[in-house]
């Protein structure tokens, strides 16, 4: 099992909006916010990708977010 996660921000769990799960795993992505990908305006955020659906969760960098890490059930 790769590193999932259980994911809340402002003390509210986060669930899937279209499976209703609750384990993601985490990356990163920089969103591009000007026509020039290297222009130094673009922004890093955080997405959460549901382990169940693959539906992709983006937040902008500098939302508070609390990542807990799932036990492995083995």
């Amino acid at each position: 099992m790769k590193d999932q996660f259980r994911v809340s921000s402002a003390g509210h769990g986060l669930s899937c909006f279209v499976c209703r799960s609750d384990t993601f795993d985490r990356r990163t992505m920089t969103l591009l916010t000007s026509g020039i990908a290297n222009s130094g305006f673009n922004k890093r955020g955080e997405i959460a990708i549901c382990a169940t659906c693959g539906y992709v969760h983006t937040f902008m960098a500098g939302t508070r977010l609390d990542w807990r890490p799932v036990e492995d059930p083995t």
